[in-house]
Formats: structure tokens, C-alpha cells, sequence
């Protein structure tokens, strides 16, 4: 990709301060949010999601933007914990790519009557910066099923979903009470 050409190329902190920022604001206001990559092999979904080691990615920005916004908030009374887990959907089967033991066993999908939709048995990590969630995607990516296109010698075949779950406490002072949001 010719990256001078301006007019057809928006580079990556620019997708940041479009898509990103919006993203980021409205997960702490309490809304589920999610970011979609779409498109044939060798369209740019990787890049634009993840980016090179010198320029960074959307998720890459979104992580650093998310720990940068709760190290200002974090204060005596409210903390965040940060969970992340990484599934592959392959042939219509669902496989937890940080599976320790690398069983790529077929997990099912339930429905929970107020939490919703979930994966039984997928892995959860608690993590604390964009490096914890770096070197999880890359050992989860090792997993990942792949195989050769006309476009593309290991294109993956398999749709994969990263999930990450903020969770903030607020702990009344007094009581010791805490109150997860």
C-alpha cells in the first residue's frame, strides 16, 4: 500500500481519533462496544487492527488509550480489573485459543438468562497494559487454524473474537461495601 497517497489512505492514528476514541468513551459510559474487520484476504484487516511494530494498530491504541484512562481515574474508592479471552469459530465450531492445554476442543455457546450469550469453559486472564494483551493474542494467534489461499500462503480460516471486559469498583469508605460496574 502506497501510504502517500493521502487521498485513499488514512492512516492509522487517524482511524484512531475517528473510530477509537468514540469507542473507548462510550465503553466508560457504559455501553458495550465493538470493533468488526471485514474484507478479502490481503484487504489491510490485520494492519488496520493491529498495525506493525512501528506503527501501531487500532486495538494497540485502544489498549494504551484504555489503561492510560484508568490509571487518571483509578482513585482509593474506585478500581478496574481488566479480563480478556480469545476464540477462534471455525467450521462452525467454537475453540478457545488460550487453552492451556491446546485441545481445541469444540465449546458450546449458551445463553444466560440476564448476563446473555457466552462461551462455557473459554478461558478468562485478568490483565494490566496493552503488553499482558500483546503477548496473549500472539500465543492465542499460534493457535489460530490457518491454511494456504490463492491470495495469501497462510491466510486463517477461521473468524477469530477478542474479548475484553472492564469491570470498575466503587467501595464506599465507610462501609467497606464494594459495588462492581
Amino acid at each position: 500500500m502506497d501510504v502517500t497517497q493521502t487521498d485513499t489512505f488514512s492512516g492509522q492514528e487517524r482511524v484512531f481519533d475517528c473510530l477509537g476514541k468514540d469507542v473507548l468513551e462510550k465503553s466508560f459510559e457504559g455501553y458495550n462496544a465493538c470493533v468488526f474487520a471485514y474484507g478479502q484476504t490481503g484487504s489491510g484487516k490485520s494492519y488496520t487492527m493491529m498495525g506493525t511494530q512501528s506503527e501501531k494498530g487500532l486495538i494497540p491504541r485502544l489498549c494504551d488509550a484504555l489503561f492510560d484512562h484508568i490509571a487518571k481515574m483509578e482513585r482509593e474508592d474506585m478500581g478496574f480489573k481488566v479480563v480478556v479471552s480469545y476464540m477462534e469459530i471455525y467450521n462452525e465450531k467454537v475453540h478457545d485459543l488460550l487453552d492451556p492445554a491446546g485441545s481445541k476442543q469444540n465449546l458450546k455457546v449458551r445463553e444466560h438468562n440476564i448476563l446473555g450469550p457466552y462461551v462455557d469453559g473459554l478461558s478468562t486472564l485478568v490483565v494490566t497494559s496493552f503488553q499482558d494483551i500483546d503477548n496473549i493474542m500472539s500465543e492465542g494467534n499460534k493457535s489460530r487454524t490457518v491454511a494456504a489461499t490463492n491470495m495469501n500462503s497462510e491466510s486463517s480460516r477461521s473468524h477469530a473474537v477478542f474479548n475484553i471486559i472492564v469491570t470498575q469498583t466503587l467501595t464506599d469508605q465507610q462501609s467497606g461495601v464494594c459495588t462492581c460496574i
